[in-house]
């Protein structure tokens, strides 16, 4: 029940709910062929390792990674991270470039 792998996230982020990729929406809970549809391609991406986690038959490994999005100099730089293909947490970082 803990994630092998070092995550990319430093403390004092802000999360968020949601995002907005142009005039779509992307939600907590999309999946990554959602939210590739909807916002493009990723600055860059990286697997963080897998996450253990209980199941209604015991336990399973999920896959987490992370997805850096940078929309600019006016907006900042965003982090998806996906557990099991599926958007879990974005952050926001430092303004973008």
């Amino acid at each position: 029940m803990g994630l092998c792998g070092a995550p990319a996230q430093a403390g004092g982020q802000d999360t968020l709910s949601s995002l907005r990729c142009g005039t779509r929406l992307v939600l907590v809970g999309e999946t990554k062929t959602d939210v590739a549809v909807k916002c493009g391609p990723p600055l860059y991406q990286q697997f963080v390792g897998e996450k253990i986690v209980r199941t209604r038959y015991g336990y399973d490994k999920i896959v987490v990674e992370e997805w850096v999005y940078n929309f600019g100099p006016t907006d900042f730089l965003h982090t998806l991270r996906f557990e099991g293909g599926r958007l879990a947490v974005i952050f926001r970082g430092e303004r973008g470039y």
